[in-house]
C-alpha cells in the first residue's frame, strides 16, 4: 500500500496545509492505488504506516524551506535537518524527522518517504490558509498525486 499523509494543525493557518492537501484529494475521489491519511497534528501516529505492507508515504507538511511562501520542496527525511526546538515526542509536541528515527530505532520497518514541504506564510491562529497558499492548493495537490505516483 501506498500512503499520502497530511500532517498539521489547522487552527494555525498554513500549518495545516498537509491536512487541506489530504482533505481536497479525498473530497474530489482522487485516492487510486493509495490512502490518503489525514494525521492533523499527531505526527506520531505515522508509526502506525511503517510495516512491511507500505511500499511508500509521500508526507505533505507545511516547511521552513527557505523559500518564499506558497513554494515546495520534494526530499527524503536524510536530506533534512530538524530545526524545531523540542522538549520532547509526544502526540502535543512531534516532529516528523524525529519520529522517523525514533522508529527506526525501534526496528519499525521504515518504507520510503518522501516529504514534500510547503513553505508557509502564516502560523498564527485562523481556520484558512493565507491567500498564498489557498491560491496554489490545486498546484499542492497535482504534484503530490504526480510524485506518490513515482514512488
Amino acid at each position: 500500500m501506498r500512503y499520502l499523509i497530511g500532517i498539521g494543525n489547522c487552527t494555525a493557518s498554513d500549518d495545516g496545509v498537509g491536512v487541506r492537501v489530504v482533505e481536497h484529494i479525498v473530497a474530489t475521489h482522487r485516492e487510486q492505488g493509495f490512502r490518503a491519511i489525514d494525521l492533523g497534528a499527531n505526527s506520531l501516529n505515522l508509526v502506525d504506516y511503517l510495516d512491511a505492507d507500505t511500499e511508500a508515504i509521500l508526507v505533505v507538511d507545511a516547511a521552513k524551506i527557505g523559500g518564499l511562501p506558497g513554494e515546495y520542496a520534494l526530499f527524503s527525511p536524510s536530506a533534512a535537518e530538524s530545526q524545531k526546538p523540542l522538549t520532547g515526542i509526544s502526540t502535543h509536541e512531534g516532529d516528523l524527522l524525529r519520529v522517523i528515527e525514533l522508529a527506526r530505532t525501534a526496528g519499525y520497518v521504515i518504507p520510503r518517504v518522501e516529504i514534500m514541504g510547503i513553505e508557509p506564510a502564516s502560523l498564527e491562529y485562523g481556520l484558512e490558509l493565507s491567500p498564498a497558499l489557498r491560491a496554489r492548493l490545486d498546484d499542492y495537490v497535482a504534484a503530490a498525486l504526480a510524485r506518490l505516483s513515482e514512488l
